[in-house]
């Protein structure tokens, strides 16, 4: 079978593309591997306690989140490679997957207090962000609550309640949208969805 110029060009140029990929692929270690954590979790939700706790108050002063992600080395010593600024409803952190270190959890605040969002829980964005990377995450809301996102059993878990972490001056208390003490994604669907306008 004979074939034109026009096919063996598109014929190379495609083999050029999957020997490219194949290349990325071979070289390129992924990030949000599950793996063996040499860290005790009592001391990767510690370290993550005393990160957020020492951005809640710039979190409130600047009416933003604030992210990043908990990496250990191969002797299970914690550290934040950098620290992320996202806006009054949002954060996004990058991890490049450095040598020798691994991920183990992410953190996030949830900026100042405010009347428009349910701000006192995780988000079910935030719970599925946390389990498509695999990474356990921490949370602090501005009623100083500190949560546990377990990737694993899909579940956020508040580890303490109102007042546990840095809380914001302008925070005042809800009764009628106290969370709970654990949410899955449905859950957490229905408290947006059923949220109360009045407080």
């Amino acid at each position: 079978m004979k074939l034109t110029r026009n096919n063996a060009l598109i014929l190379i140029a495609c083999a050029a593309a999957w020997i490219f990929v194949m290349i990325r692929v071979a070289n390129h270690e992924p990030v949000y591997e599950p793996r063996e954590i040499v860290a005790a979790p009592a001391e990767v939700e510690r370290y993550a306690r005393q990160q957020l706790n020492d951005l809640q108050r710039r979190s409130f002063a600047e009416q933003r989140e604030f992210c990043g992600v908990i990496v250990e080395d191969d002797r299970g010593t914690l550290s934040t490679l950098e620290v992320f600024e996202g806006d009054i409803a949002s954060c996004s952190y990058e991890n490049s997957g450095k040598v020798g270190l691994k991920p183990v959890a992410t953190f996030h605040t949830h900026g100042g207090a405010s009347v428009v969002f349910d701000d006192e829980a995780p988000s079910f964005q935030d719970l599925q962000s946390d389990i498509a990377t695999r990474l356990d995450g921490y949370l602090a809301t501005p009623g100083g609550r500190f949560w546990r996102i377990d990737w694993q059993s899909q579940t956020a878990n508040l580890v303490c309640g109102e007042g546990c972490l840095e809380q914001d001056p302008n925070y005042r208390p809800c009764p009628a949208s106290a969370p709970e003490t654990q949410y899955d994604i449905k859950r957490l669907q229905a408290r947006f969805r059923n949220a109360s306008a009045t407080c």
